[in-house]
């Protein structure tokens, strides 16, 4: 018994509508075509090309306001089969190549139409209003902005140039206050330079979606970036030396917000904390800078600390000291016969003889004369110079 082939059927079905639809297009061009009439329509929101845009550049002058061209529309008579092939290509042109100054203009445009089997019948707009600005060129200063996450790491983002040189007419040109380049951080896997394209941005650092006239020369920067270690290290309040010169800082009391960052590190890096150097003192909290160590990269949202300073006054004080000898050998004694009179600073009204310490170390010394310099131990004390005494180490 013979099977029968169950695609014969469904394939000649398809022959017959494919023939169908074939016949059908071949009618409609005959229609359209062979029974082309006369007909008469009215084409709304013509579009409106300019000449001479080149010679307004070559004055400095740009032209804008497009948007706020009324709606124009014209009414033409032809054949359909032409009315139809050249719709598009029906528009008003206005010729601005003979003006050589900024301000408002009204113009009268004329219709273009593509072929003569094609005519007007009636337009419906007046003059065309205009405005011809100067034009400008602005260096701006373009920003990287990180999106995403790498896990563990902190990338450093760096712009290769960070300014750019952008053109356009003025009132443009004057809102924009500088660029952002958006990178996504999250697949980076080792460091190097990629182009990024930039978005302009204005004064108040929101995106400007619509521009008339801006150009540049480059619509890209160049962004190195370099991958770090993840680390969170403490943050140490410290005076600048010319604050200290004057002023004892009270760390137990001087309040770090926050008291801690995160940071990117290289391997080599071991440190546990940063400085942020204090340089004016105040009752309230003020701003500082945190001071990046080598093999860190401080991010930009973690660069700066608030500082609740607390500190005493620093005075220089001469005190007699009575200096002690540490660490003298087993059956040896140390005789220091002379006080030390020695200048001292340390926090105005706690500073006495009593308050601090003096030493000389006499680690691994045998029996003899020694001169050995004298360390001071207490609460913010320290010696204003460097000082020595005469020991004599006995059995």
């Amino acid at each position: 018994m013979n099977k029968r082939n169950p695609s014969k059927p469904h394939k000649k079905k398809v022959q017959t509508i494919a023939l169908s639809v074939l016949l059908a297009v071949i009618v409609w061009f005959m229609v359209i075509y062979v029974n082309d009439p006369d007909i008469t329509t009215t084409i709304s929101n013509l579009n409106v090309k300019f000449i001479g845009e080149v010679s307004l550049r070559e004055n400095q002058l740009v032209l804008t306001g497009r948007d706020s061209i009324p709606n124009l529309s014209v009414t033409v008579t032809g054949k359909r089969s032409d009315l139809i092939s050249f719709m598009d290509d029906i528009y008003v042109q206005v010729n601005v190549r003979d003006i050589s100054e900024a301000g408002e203009y009204e113009l009268t445009g004329t219709i273009s139409i593509p072929t003569t089997r094609i005519t007007v019948e009636k337009e419906d707009y007046a003059d065309i209003p205009i405005t011809v600005e100067p034009l400008v060129t602005k260096e701006i200063e373009v920003t990287v902005k990180q999106t995403g996450t790498l896990k563990n790491k902190v990338v450093k983002s760096v712009l290769t140039t960070p300014a750019v040189v952008i053109t356009g007419a003025e009132s443009e040109i004057n809102t924009v206050g500088g660029a952002i380049a958006p990178i996504d951080i999250s697949e980076l896997e080792t460091d190097g330079t990629e182009k990024v394209n930039y978005l302009l941005t204005d004064s108040a650092g929101e995106l400007i979606s619509d521009n008339e006239t801006i150009e540049t020369a480059r619509s890209f920067v160049e962004v190195t970036n370099t991958i770090y270690d993840e680390k969170t290290v403490t943050v140490e309040p410290m005076l600048t030396a010319e604050l200290e010169q004057d002023y004892i800082l009270h760390t137990d009391k001087t309040v770090v917000t926050p008291s801690s960052i995160t940071v990117g590190v290289t391997a080599d890096n071991t440190d546990e904390t940063v400085i942020a150097r204090i340089d004016s003192i105040s009752d309230g909290a003020e701003e500082y800078t945190v001071e990046e160590a080598s093999g860190m990269y401080i991010p930009e949202e973690s660069k700066t600390v608030k500082i609740k300073t607390d500190v005493g006054k620093r005075v220089v004080k001469e005190l007699e000291l009575n200096v002690e000898a540490e660490n003298v050998g087993e059956g040896l004694t140390a005789y220091i016969f002379d006080t030390l009179t020695a200048k001292v600073w340390g926090e105005d009204g706690q500073l006495s003889a009593d308050s601090v310490k003096a030493t000389v170390d006499a680690s691994g010394l045998t029996a003899g004369t020694y001169t050995l310099p004298v360390k001071i131990e207490g609460e913010n004390v320290g010696f204003d110079g460097e000082y020595t005494v005469d020991v004599v180490i006995g059995e």
